[in-house]
């Protein structure tokens, strides 16, 4: 069987991209190997036959954006001595994708280029590339929603909507759980103080209510130093990142998810599929296209009174959580690995 090659910036962290990535490669009935920079650990579960292809190049590093340049060289450099003629290759990140494009001038190869973030993100040197890079041939983008594929369909790229994927679960909704939980990386995207502001304004810590916010990143210190300031050390609680998340959503009451911008978050697919009632701020693309446009779970003013009031009009009817639990259940079946895993291989094929 031909091998397919992904391109990644390895797999060792908790995060939205590499848990599809790693879903993926579990799911494609291909040979997959899994072409990573150094360290060929993975956060989340992969099949024990999945082949690693390890650059020995050193992790991506921080820092200047010479040195990032000069890795991206390095990875170029490497990956073009291993990679066959004609192979199909993927990437699931902007930088890689530019690369991956690069490559395939030099091999002759199909390429599947991923976007894991709303079209409007990259601007300036980043958008005029992609314009041009993007519409070469033997190219395929895969964009998470119709939204974005509209943009890349206006730029004259070959554009086609493949949604992230969730699995099954058996969930029963605890109506009687006080447990207001929060999921993603520590970082100013995902907008965590605007959460803990809104919570506090809530007042629902008075009621027994708790909120628990499960990430790591670099803004950590700065909610910690928050979370003391407003006196609620005992009601909001920081916790690193497990495999085991599925027992942060079997325990909750409601799901909360404030980010800036987004593209198709799994966090959301995740909490909808462990029947929770979710309230989400109105991020460009992802909240509207999971739950649906007219949504009342979506928050359409960015404001943090506003955000608390629709926190406590949740939190306290219970008969609505109940309501929003059965209708998210039901939402989720539409992103069952079943129906998206039949797109991809019919993609490949």
């Amino acid at each position: 069987m031909k091998k397919l090659y992904f391109l990644t910036n390895g797999l060792q962290n908790f995060a939205g991209t590499e848990k599809v990535i790693t879903q993926l490669a579990n799911e494609l009935k291909s040979d997959i190997v899994i072409v990573v920079p150094q360290s060929q650990k993975s956060a989340f579960s992969l099949h024990p036959n999945q082949e690693f292809m390890s650059l020995n190049i050193g992790e991506f590093p921080e820092g200047t954006i010479t040195k990032k340049v000069l890795h991206k060289l390095k990875y170029l450099i490497e990956v073009n001595k291993v990679i066959p003629q004609n192979s199909l290759v993927f990437s699931f990140m902007f930088d890689l994708n530019l690369l991956n494009i690069i490559l395939s001038t030099l091999k002759a190869n199909k390429v599947i280029i991923c976007e894991h973030i709303e079209y409007d993100y990259h601007k300036g040197v980043r958008n005029i590339l992609r314009k041009f890079l993007y519409k070469f041939k033997n190219v395929q983008l895969i964009c998470l929603t119709k939204t974005d594929q509209l943009k890349f369909i206006k730029d004259g790229i070959n554009a086609k909507v493949i949604t992230n994927f969730i699995y099954p679960v058996k969930s029963q909704y605890d109506q009687d759980s006080k447990v207001i939980v929060a999921i993603g990386r520590l970082e100013y995207q995902k907008n965590f103080a605007f959460l803990i502001n809104s919570f506090a304004i809530s007042e629902l810590f008075k009621e027994g209510w708790k909120l628990i916010i499960v990430g790591e990143g670099s803004e950590k210190a700065m909610l910690d130093e928050l979370i003391l300031r407003l006196n609620l050390t005992d009601s909001v609680s920081i916790h690193k990142f497990t495999k085991n998340i599925d027992e942060y959503y079997k325990k909750a009451a409601v799901f909360c998810m404030t980010s800036r911008f987004e593209a198709f978050p799994m966090v959301l697919l995740e909490a909808i599929n462990n029947a929770l009632p979710v309230l989400v701020t109105n991020f460009p693309t992802g909240a509207q296209e999971i739950l649906g446009d007219k949504n009342l779970q979506i928050v359409n003013s960015w404001n943090e009174v506003d955000y608390a009031e629709h926190l406590n009009k949740l939190c306290n009817d219970s008969t609505l959580r109940i309501k929003y639990s059965g209708d998210n259940k039901k939402l989720a079946e539409q992103f069952y690995f079943e129906k998206i895993m039949s797109q991809w291989e019919e993609l490949i094929s």
